[in-house]
């Protein structure tokens, strides 16, 4: 579909300079659809609302890979998504470039390695595991197509690794907490990342350069750096989506 609308695109432009027509067709290209491709989720399933995110990835077909903050967080999702059927899927604990423990990178490489195209990388945690491959893998990492849950925790957490994500990644996809406050949506940022990750139409991005104010939490300013940021989201039909997906059994 992208395709479809970057030729239409181009066709309107090439026809506006061709008779000198004013330029109507404004923007950045449209982005490329990752739909189907392979989905990581780096979680630490800190409470219910992980929980509740990872019962929905389950019900893509595309999930390819789950990381955990530890062991014990790991044994819990690995048992979550058997008693969900996805035996399928692997688990492994973090940090994705610990020296006692590669595999975790190891694991990220084996998806990436599958797939033609990018994968899809939903941080609901902090961004420890995405800035470690950033430093450790940038080839690895430019593959991946980055959506990271903004809340002052998680960065407060690792400010080091939330800047490494702002410095080296390309243009990620950050879910503000300014664009969950409906008090229904609140319980769910990690739902309304993985949402965003997979491309859906509930959360409306805008480029904007940013920098880590003193809490931690991503601003505007001129010599940031450049991100998709959250600016909107649309809660009623986010709601109507997740209830539908955990209709399981």
């Amino acid at each position: 579909m992208s395709e479809e609308l970057n030729r239409e695109r181009r066709r309107l432009v090439g026809l506006a300079q061709r008779f000198g027509l004013p330029q109507t067709v404004a923007g950045e290209p449209f982005p490329p659809s990752q739909e189907g491709a392979p989905l990581i989720v780096d979680t630490d399933v800190g409470g219910p609302d992980g929980a509740v995110a990872l019962v929905v990835a389950a019900t893509e077909p595309a999930l390819a890979l789950v990381i955990t903050a530890n062991d014990g967080r790991a044994r819990f999702v690995r048992h979550l998504l058997d008693r969900l059927g996805r035996t399928d899927v692997p688990v492994v604990a973090g940090p994705v470039l610990h020296a006692e423990s590669p595999r975790p990178a190891e694991a990220v490489a084996r998806v990436v390695a599958s797939a033609d195209g990018p994968v899809r990388w939903a941080g609901l945690g902090p961004a420890t595991n995405i800035a470690a491959l950033l430093t450790g893998n940038p080839a690895l990492a430019a593959r991946l197509v980055v959506t990271q849950e903004v809340s002052v925790p998680n960065f407060r957490r690792d400010p080091a690794a939330a800047k490494a994500l702002l410095t080296g990644g390309n243009l990620p996809k950050l879910v503000l907490p300014d664009t969950v406050q409906e008090p229904e949506a609140s319980r769910s940022p990690d739902g309304l990342t993985l949402a965003t990750a997979l491309q859906l139409p509930f959360v409306a991005l805008r480029r904007e350069r940013v920098v880590l104010d003193d809490t931690g939490r991503p601003v505007a300013g001129p010599d940031g750096d450049l991100a998709r940021i959250s600016v909107k989201v649309n809660h009623r039909a986010f709601r109507v989506w997740l209830t539908s997906r955990l209709r399981i059994g």
